[in-house]
């Protein structure tokens, strides 16, 4: 008697891990994202997360928790419990840049889980209507006429969008005055009112002012010309090989069961593929990604060298860790 109960206590616990993964999920999922609310992250976030607790059968709760710059979500999602009922969005800024820019409490890569990817996005490059500025070749050839004349604005040191021009003057050889804002509003007020030459923005963020014929794209940084802006060529038309693209995320602390990251991966493409998605994100100048766990770890680790080196000529008094 003595064995077969010692017998059964062990199936049972080697049992529940399986029994676990088979029931996923049996009670309310929380999803952190590191951004306000109403932003773009958020607002894809809670689109999904909502077709998400359809399909899974049960509720899942947005917890916006900002600060720092996105780290102090990620810290929370990083040390949240392994047990498949915390999940979390991230950018491509937050793991593959942000460990070059400043000190973190967590590792990008072995403190998550990476699962799905939400969305990917490309940037605009604009200059105000009357700009004597009227396509990438004749930027190009200004800013090395005159090395320094041209300014570009940016949102902050260190940010996507900051280091997405340090890369773009890079790759083309050419030498760009930077103007820092604090943020992207001020930004499209001053590049409208004629206070600054250039503007790099997120595609779908930059739409409104495009629409109302108030800024014009010169260029878009995608490997492919975005529906939104056809007729708008890609910088890799002019300057070969050249594409920036940046992305949003689904990731779970590290450890997650390998059942239970299957199973949300599986959920999340199918949405991915989704023509009411497609459509969705489309709108809002986004565009579908997919990717294996693997695959997205995989990118987050080459563009990690590759923001390094970015960040490395990025001189503009980064904080010191």
């Amino acid at each position: 008697m003595k064995w077969t109960k010692i017998l059964a206590v062990a199936c049972a616990v080697l049992s529940a891990p399986y029994a676990s993964a088979q029931t996923w999920p049996a009670k309310p999922i929380r999803w952190i994202v590191p951004f306000s609310v109403g932003g773009s992250t958020d607002q894809i976030t809670r689109y999904v997360t909502q077709r998400l607790s359809e399909t899974l059968g049960t509720p899942i709760v947005v917890e916006n928790v900002v600060g720092a710059g996105g780290a102090i979500g990620l810290e929370k999602l990083a040390k949240s419990a392994p047990d498949g009922y915390t999940f979390g969005t991230t950018a491509f800024s937050l793991q593959a840049i942000a460990p070059h820019v400043t000190k973190l409490p967590y590792d990008t890569i072995q403190d998550f889980t990476a699962i799905a990817p939400l969305t990917a996005f490309g940037y605009a490059v604009m200059v105000r209507p009357e700009s004597p500025i009227d396509s990438l070749t004749s930027l190009l050839e200004r800013a090395k006429a005159a090395p320094g004349s041209i300014s570009i604005a940016s949102p902050g040191v260190g940010t996507g969008t900051h280091l997405a021009g340090v890369l773009f003057a890079n790759q083309a050889n050419v030498s760009l005055n930077t103007v820092q804002y604090k943020g992207s509003a001020p930004i499209l007020t001053d590049l409208i009112g004629g206070h600054v030459d250039l503007a790099i923005e997120v595609i779908g963020s930059a739409m409104p002012t495009i629409n109302s014929g108030r800024t014009r794209p010169i260029a878009t940084t995608s490997a492919s010309r975005h529906p939104m802006l056809d007729k708008v060529p890609t910088l890799s038309e002019v300057i070969p090989g050249l594409a920036i693209e940046g992305w949003f995320a689904a990731y779970g602390p590290a450890g997650l069961p390998a059942d239970v990251v299957s199973r949300l991966h599986k959920e999340l493409d199918a949405i991915q593929q989704s023509d009411d998605y497609r459509k969705y994100l489309q709108a809002r100048g986004y565009e579908a990604m997919r990717a294996t766990p693997d695959e997205l770890t995989a990118r987050v680790r080459m563009e990690l060298v590759k923001w390094e080196e970015v960040v490395k000529n990025a001189v503009l008094g980064l904080p010191k860790n």
